[in-house]
């Protein structure tokens, strides 16, 4: 019997243990022990067309114990026990509580789901093992998010999205059908808090740690009788939290963050209604500064003694390094116009068009190498994104024994990168004798997408119990690309210098790369800020001595890849508490390229699309007139040209980034999570998720430069385990006040951060890559008041635990990137 079919096998018999006990627990006839208010939903605009409006927002918020939670996770609301799919959903009361402001913090609350910070400050994010971790600004995530189903199409887009919402749901498996490419780990839909049909508003104050202070207000109500608004808008600034500990005066880490949105809805008739969605966010916290942990030099010679010498960062959570001369900043700037109409033309019918326009620009410096030389350090980077997205879809509303949804979407993305990169005290940069010695270069990538998409997808009830679902997508994507590496030495006024390529009159860098790559061949010059790369003229045989037409300039080159998703499953529901399911879905990822420092076009070489084929089975239960919620899922994914970010090995600059694919490997494990109520005010929560990831089939290198076979070893960034508790205690106090006590425990076990790392010693070819496992305690207590007045002291990482998420080979070191330490303050806050 395969491992998938036990796992499979395992998780449905415990659904049908339930299933025989759901009956009995259903008979019970006592009221739901839970604490708190139902919410009131918004009414609708008069005129509007009446859809059907959540009663709550997630099964564990402290509000709404033991009602029902309804999401949009098939973009059509539903309530989250009746949909067979594997979702986590947090309310706005727990985001408040737990302060949940980020990707980063969302991980935390949600097992299966992985945070990274890379290398260049873009974030990675992993659901269920799946994930791409690629430093590029334009690279698109495995996990695609939306906000009301307005797609950030990557992930540097959703930095500051997390403030003003009604609640997030996380959809785990690919979601290809109805979410498109790029969602092979799953999707994450923030849900914004919407106009309200009476004058509301409210704020609240936060101060904690390094001097913390995050303010959050909103102002919401009607307009007119068909129209409605809500400005939302939230502050963050911050003292530095990391030093240095080569230099203890010297501070990282600042925090200065703005960010507002304005929802307006409109209905002028009893068919037609729009939702516009303006916002925007402003993020200028200072990049985290790496720690320097093991000495990995990269190139052959000539690294000083300073460098290699250089103390290692103490294991504690501040202390890290970086140059003194590296102004280390970022300035985010992020906008974005959305425009949703809906249009119900026949009865029960409704046309949906969603529209939405990004605007994103960049610029920074960072220290990539933790020392305080010029090793590897970004002296500069700058980006822009712009994003357009159209879908038009037309579904049926109201009951039915049918649900269908068919639709288009067109995106055209644009993205444009450049950097410098300094490491003239490296051995990447010293490695040749003079004149041939290089301090800088920078690198560039303009690049331009385009993707067309049909899809379909359908759920049929063939009786009570049982529903056969359906759903498939074309897409046809499109991608071009301008690479090109230059000159990077800078001249006082901040234009280029052109000192790495001229040395006495003479094109020194390009006759070192000529000498190297083929000798004894006559070239053209280098102009000034012309490429210094090498046009390989056979990509699929890159000898160093091949000969051949060898010529500096632009890398052009082109993707164009269609594919087509599908899903299908079946629900039985053998009572009105229990819910079996099972899915079988196929998604894809696209491919693309990255931003590589190269001397060579063929490290430049993109990767292509990769495929997940998913199997999943699972059940929902409710027991003891929903006191009880067990959740469960098995699955196995067997994953096809898995893209990844690994290393090539170059004469000049040593060990060196680029992307590839991994032919064959597989992950496989389950989910269990369960929320009690066992008496009035209590509430308990836990979940686990557990991992197997497997490379089938890879012989290459991997990002510390190990050239081996990697067959066996397992996939980064996979934990395998992921284990999460929570509890809940609220009382009433004397008038209108009650008071609330709650924590949260979360567990990560030990994960590699390169591929080639495995649980065996003898097999570890990813060594200084591990990231250890780590336990965080977060708690928090307070009171709140009917009359709309609360107040708060919490906690997170409350033990001090000192853990990383990341570590990177720079050019001659491993680098850690070092989480926060026990941060606390409190809160207080007001709704009108």
């Amino acid at each position: 019997m395969s491992r998938k079919t036990m796992l499979l096998g395992s998780i449905s018999a415990i659904g049908l243990l339930i299933a025989a006990a759901a009956p009995v627990a259903a008979q019970t006839n006592n009221d739901p022990a839970g604490g708190g208010q139902t919410p009131t939903s918004p009414e609708p605009l008069a005129g509007a067309p009446v859809q059907p409006q959540p009663q709550s927002t997630t099964s564990t918020s402290p509000d709404y114990l033991g009602a029902d939670v309804i999401v949009t996770a098939q973009k059509r609301e539903e309530n989250i026990n009746k949909v067979g799919l594997t979702i986590a959903a947090i309310g706005s009361e727990a985001l408040a509580e737990r302060s949940i402001q980020s990707l980063s913090d969302l991980a935390a609350a949600v097992p299966g789901l992985s945070y990274v910070n890379s290398a260049n400050n873009t974030p990675v994010y992993n659901l269920r093992g799946v994930g791409f971790y690629d430093t590029s600004l334009g690279s698109y995530p495995t996990t695609s998010v939306y906000l009301d189903q307005v797609p950030l199409p990557f992930p540097v887009l959703t930095n500051l999205t997390a403030f003003d919402l009604e609640r997030v749901e996380v959809l785990k498996g690919p979601q290809g059908t109805l979410f498109g490419q790029n969602s092979t780990g799953g999707a994450i839909n923030y849900i914004a808090n919407k106009p309200t049909a009476e004058f509301h508003a409210g704020f609240d104050a936060t101060y904690g740690r390094f001097d913390q202070i995050i303010g959050n207000a909103y102002v919401s109500g009607p307009l007119s009788s068909t129209l409605r608004a809500r400005l939302a808008a939230r502050v963050e600034d911050g003292g530095p939290w990391q030093y240095s500990y080569t230099r203890p005066g010297d501070r990282n880490g600042r925090m200065e963050n703005y960010a507002g949105r304005l929802l307006v809805d409109w209905a002028p008739t009893d068919t037609i209604s729009f939702e516009l969605n303006l916002n925007g966010w402003k993020d200028k916290n200072q990049p985290t500064a790496v720690q320097y942990s093991q000495f990995n030099q990269q190139a052959i010679t000539n690294v000083s003694d300073d460098v290699r010498n250089y103390p290692l960062s103490p294991n504690k959570p501040r202390a890290a390094d970086w140059s003194e001369n590296n102004r280390m900043f970022r300035n985010l700037r992020f906008a974005q116009a959305s425009l949703r109409a809906d249009w119900e033309f026949i009865p029960g019918v409704q046309l949906t068009s969603i529209t939405s326009y990004v605007d994103f620009k960049q610029r920074g410096a960072l220290d990539q190498d933790g020392i305080n030389f010029d090793d590897i350090d970004l002296r500069f980077f700058r980006g822009k994104i712009t994003s357009f997205s159209q879908e038009l879809r037309l579904a049926n509303v109201g009951p039915s024994s049918f649900r269908w949804i068919v639709g288009a979407n067109y995106s055209r993305d644009k993205v444009f990168y450049r950097e410098n990169i300094v490491y003239g005290d490296g051995s990447g940069g010293n490695n040749q004798v003079p004149p041939f010695q290089i301090e800088s270069s920078e690198n560039f990538s303009d690049q331009k997408m385009r993707n067309y998409a049909v899809f379909a997808n359908g759920e049929l009830d063939l009786s009570d119990q049982f529903s056969i679902k359906g759903g498939v997508r074309y897409t046809k994507a499109e991608r071009r690309a301008d690479i090109c590496n230059v000159d990077g030495t800078l001249t006082p006024d901040g234009g280029p210098a052109n000192r790495n390529f001229r040395v006495g009159g003479a094109n020194r860098l390009f006759d070192l790369l000529a000498d190297l790559f083929a000798p004894g061949n006559t070239y053209p010059d280098i102009l000034p800020g012309g490429c210094f790369n090498l046009n390989d003229p056979d990509p699929r045989n890159p000898n160093l001595n091949q000969q051949g037409p060898w010529q500096p300039g632009l890398f052009t080159s082109e993707i164009n890849e269609d594919n087509i998703s599908w899903r299908g499953g079946i629900d039985f529901k053998p009572t009105e508490t229990l819910l079996l399911y099972a899915n079988v879905s196929k998604g894809y990822k696209a491919g693309g390229f990255g931003n590589i420092n190269a001397a060579i076009d063929f490290q430049f070489r993109p990767v292509v699309q990769e495929s997940i084929l998913a199997y999943e089975a699972g059940f929902k239960a409710q027991l003891d007139d929903r006191r009880l919620t067990i959740n469960g899922a098995a699955f196995y994914l067997d994953y096809k040209d898995k893209q990844l970010r690994t290393k090539d090995i170059n004469p000049i600059f040593g060990i060196i980034d680029a992307l590839n694919n991994v032919p064959k490997s597989h992950i496989q494990g389950f989910e269990l999570e369960a929320n009690v109520t066992p008496a009035r005010g209590w509430n308990f929560g836990a979940a686990v998720t557990y991992i197997e990831s497997e490379i089938d089939e890879y012989t290459g290198i991997n990002a510390g430069g190990v050239v081996a076979d990697f067959k066996g070893t397992v996939i980064p960034f996979t934990p395998k385990w992921q284990i999460g508790a929570n509890g809940r205690y609220e009382t009433p106090l004397s008038g209108d006040m009650s008071f609330f006590l709650a924590g949260q425990v979360n567990h990560r076990s030990k994960t590699f951060a390169a591929i080639g790392g495995s649980f065996d010693p003898q097999r570890n070819l990813a060594r200084g890559f591990e990231i250890n496992d780590y336990v965080t305690v977060d708690a928090q207590v307070g009171v709140r008041s009917d009359a709309g007045w609360r107040a708060m002291v919490w906690g997170k990482n409350l033990t001090n635990q000192y853990y990383w998420t990341n570590v990177v080979a720079g050019q001659d070191q491993l680098v850690r990137y070092p989480q926060r330490p026990a941060t606390y303050g409190i809160t207080f806050g007001y709704d009108f």
